[in-house]
């Protein structure tokens, strides 16, 4: 790839500046390659003189003139340049950009994909809601990142593993157990007082009436009762959550319950664990946690003083039992509103003595659903929410995938249901789709005209020389730096921008540029481009979990 041609270009100037006594001769760094915001600035940037300033003693102006100067770029770049405070540019050749063009167009993609990972183990633990209620669709955003991020992490080299934390203890459940008991009651003609702090959903009923109409048993005791319920519900509405997770195209390598950690005695071992790291002390007759030396702002308790283990302790033995099942990176993804959670469980990290940087945290913001351009409520427990599934059967599974990506996870999201609907250029998921059904029509036509297909894979891509096709190349060959930005930063969105910019420039290509009805050596040319276009964006679609048509209505604007 360009890129790595040119880190490699800058590792061996590097090194001779260090021969020549330029810069120290214990300079080591792996030099960061990027993309422009700016692309007249040049095709590829590097920040690296800035990165050994302090370390050499030099300011990066004067380390960029040194690693330019012993720099061997003819072959690939037309020109090198620096750029003010010290930033190296590079403007590639077109030459360049069209042979790597050529080999994926003999190749595929496959050997083109990044190898961040290098095969290390990633577990990535998301949605996770308490079986209480349907999944709204907050959970909904959290699900697509999660699994579109599995997506990104597995094509850059991550063995990755999706895993639903299943809250099946505490008092949620509890609290679901009383509301269907009551329920259960209620339907049986005794007159119960509802509390508004109990789940107020129509589904609460429904599972109360389902327990009646199947004739199910429950003990006559009500502590038991409820008990019973609370395990009963929890299962059912797991059940269901499942169901449209699937509907999502959302599954999960494994739930883990919660009650898994108390059953095994996972819990009291992480607690003795800290005991005899020294991190634990007893005061007004609870256990704390000191937390406060690690990053924490205040010390923890993890067990209150009337006996009952917290949350906090159930978490700390999960995720520690996560890194004995061989994982190297715990990947969490979280409402926004548990931001204070990460400095704790990350000092629990340390304080077990694993890498605190191990896990990382990514926070979904909230969603505004819009109609008709006003906003629709939501509250759990009230019942007044809209479900995932709502949201699924009205837009459909393809477009709220593609909706909930369209920002970064931890900025407030307006997901429009209206233009989610839209068959027109305004909706970013058919604009994207529509540039691959486009491709394949000219496919079908260059078919009936007699081309050979197969023959594209090794046309001469040399022909393409018009400023629209570089740009167009240039930008289906970022694509793979952008997966791997989106890899290593654990930044899903960037793939769906990356598709609307790269279908912006093909639609602008396609509306001035004549594809067939040339001389025939150009016309393979524009068609093995349009070939590894295609491909890219089915790849970038199939990333994001969004289908690629074939076919589609031709729509104004388009």
């Amino acid at each position: 790839m360009i890129r790595k041609r040119i880190a490699e270009m800058l590792k061996e100037s590097l090194e001779r500046c260090k021969d020549e006594g330029l810069l120290p001769g214990d300079l080591e760094i792996d030099p960061l390659v990027e993309t422009p915001r700016e692309r007249e600035h040049g095709d590829y940037a590097a920040a690296l003189a800035f990165l050994l300033a302090r370390k050499a003693g030099k300011s990066p102006e004067e380390i960029a003139r040194f690693l330019v100067r012993n720099m061997r770029a003819d072959a690939l770049c037309s020109e090198v340049t620096i750029a003010a405070r010290g930033f190296i540019n590079f403007r590639v050749r077109d030459a360049a950009f069209r042979s790597e063009l050529a080999e994926i167009s003999r190749t595929g993609l496959d050997p083109f994909f990044p190898n961040v990972g290098g095969q290390k183990r990633v577990i990535i633990e998301f949605v996770s809601a308490n079986p209480t209620g349907p999944l709204h669709i907050g959970h909904g955003r959290g699900a697509a990142v999660g699994d579109v991020l599995a997506h990104v992490l597995e094509k850059s080299g991550y063995q990755v593993v999706r895993e639903y934390y299943v809250n099946d203890a505490g008092r949620q459940i509890e609290t679901l157990g009383q509301s269907v008991y009551l329920r259960w009651k209620e339907l049986q003609g005794e007159s119960v007082d509802y509390p508004s702090n109990l789940y107020q959903g129509d589904y609460v009923r429904d599972i109360a009436r389902m327990l009646l109409a199947e004739k199910v048993e429950a003990p006559a005791e009500v502590g038991s009762a409820v008990a019973f319920m609370a395990r009963f519900a929890a299962d059912l509405v797991l059940a269901g959550i499942r169901k449209d997770l699937e509907a999502f195209g959302v599954f999960f390598d494994s739930f883990y319950r919660e009650t898994t950690l108390f059953e095994r005695g996972l819990v009291d071992e992480t607690i003795q664990a800290l005991r005899e790291r020294g991190w634990l002390y007893e005061q007004d007759g609870a256990l704390w946690f000191r937390t406060s030396p690690l990053g924490d702002e205040k010390d923890r308790v993890i067990i209150k003083s009337g006996g009952e283990k917290t949350y906090f302790a159930s978490d700390i033995a999960y995720h520690r039992e996560k890194f004995e099942r061989g994982f190297h990176t715990l990947v969490d993804i979280w409402g926004a509103d548990h931001h204070g959670y990460i400095d704790r469980l990350k000092a629990s990290i340390e304080a077990l003595g694993r890498d605190r940087d191990a896990l990382k945290v990514l926070l979904i913001q909230f969603v505004t659903l819009l109609k008709e351009g006003k906003p629709v409520g939501m509250s759990t427990r009230s019942g007044q929410f809209t479900t995932l599934r709502e949201v699924l059967d009205e837009v459909g599974t393809d477009a709220a995938r593609f909706f909930f990506l369209m920002r970064k996870s931890d900025a407030h999201l307006e997901f429009d249901l209206d233009l989610a609907k839209k068959t027109s250029n305004e909706n970013p998921v058919y604009y994207v789709q529509y540039a691959h059904a486009r491709i394949e029509s000219i496919f079908r036509m260059a078919q009936g005209e007699g081309i050979d297909l197969a023959a594209i894979r090794h046309a001469d891509v040399g022909r393409l020389v018009l400023p629209e096709e570089m740009g167009l190349i240039k930008e289906i060959l970022n694509f793979f730096d952008v997966l791997e930005g989106s890899a290593r930063s654990f930044e899903p969105h960037r793939i769906t921008f990356y598709l609307i910019d790269l279908v912006g420039k093909f639609h602008g290509y396609y509306n001035k540029v004549r594809v067939l009805g040339n001389e025939i050596e150009l016309t393979m040319a524009r068609l093995a481009l349009l070939a590894v276009l295609q491909n890219v964006i089915r790849e970038g679609l199939h990333i994001v979990g969004v289908s690629a048509p074939e076919r589609m209505e031709r729509t104004e604007g388009l």
